[in-house]
């Protein structure tokens, strides 16, 4: 009995301090507080949109809310560690806080609601469902709820766990409205889902790398089975051998006839030998 009344005890004051933050950090953008308890100290993580605005002007706001923590809610040595949160657009109680302050501001709630249905599905989230409820048709008129959805959500059995939720209220002229917001991440994969895996496609680049040198190789087989064919050279025209010869020099040629004359006949210098009766005699039958 004593450590179930232990346990409801840190439920009781853990639940009060997210109120007292809430409040206090409303204009930072507080999402959620973490609570790590250590042997040195109590380490109590919050997740805000702003914050420079947590911490104030030389610490003073953080030194504030250490003392607070530790004097009315009995936290042992708490140690504050302020933590940015990156895609705003994907928390729940961001979003939430959005929608409520705009609708505190007179703004139309469908162009409110589907401007943060594109904003969380543009980020990446698979699924969003936006719920309102309360005085939506003004002052005198009956509370009534609406409700957007987009992309895929889980509503029952222990995968609805994984999805995010986040409450706020905003307080009009004609009464309060409720704003209830459930964003299921990109980074989520529930049970139910099956992935399949597209087989990997054959390797064209490397058939078609092989085929070019099967090609060549048969080429190669081919010329060298046939026999080589010889080329006739082409005779020279007829214009191109007179032109040739025209530009070509004569060449000299030794008269035969007149070498054999100059043979036969005497030499200019030697003397006329005398004929003979006998040659004479012959001459003159002939």
């Amino acid at each position: 009995m004593a450590m179930e009344k232990h346990f409801i005890q840190e439920g009781v004051i853990r639940s009060q301090v997210e109120k007292y933050l809430h409040d206090e950090l409303n204009r930072a953008g507080y999402s959620g507080i973490n609570i790590q308890k250590t042997h040195l100290a109590t380490r109590v993580i919050l997740y805000v949109e702003k914050p420079p605005i947590v911490i104030g002007k030389k610490g003073k706001r953080i030194n504030k809310l250490t003392r607070a923590l530790k004097e009315d809610y009995g936290i042992e040595n708490p140690v504050i560690d302020v933590q940015r949160i990156e895609r705003p657009t994907l928390d729940p109680n961001i979003v939430a806080r959005r929608i409520a302050v705009a609708l505190e501001r007179g703004m139309n709630r469908r162009r409110i609601v589907y401007k943060a249905l594109r904003a969380i599905m543009m980020s990446g989230a698979r699924g969003v469902e936006i719920q309102i409820g309360g005085k939506l048709a003004g002052k005198g008129g009956r509370s009534r709820s609406e409700k957007y959805l987009e992309g895929y959500m889980k509503k029952a059995g222990d995968s609805s766990k994984l999805v995010k939720m986040g409450k706020t209220q905003a307080f009009v002229k004609s009464g309060v409205i409720g704003v209830s917001v459930r964003i299921v991440p990109p980074e989520i994969t529930f049970p139910d889902q099956i992935r399949v895996i597209q087989p990997e496609a054959p390797q064209e680049p490397a058939a078609a790398a092989e085929a070019p040198v099967a090609e060549t190789a048969a080429d190669a087989v081919k010329t060298a089975s046939e026999k080589p064919k010889t080329r006739k050279r082409a005779a020279p025209k007829k214009k191109e051998a007179s032109e040739g010869e025209a530009t070509a020099e004569p060449k000299k040629r030794a008269p035969r006839k007149k070498a054999v004359n100059a043979e036969k006949a005497p030499n200019a210098g030697e003397e006329p030998k005398e004929e003979t009766p006998a040659e004479q005699a012959s001459k003159e039958e002939a």
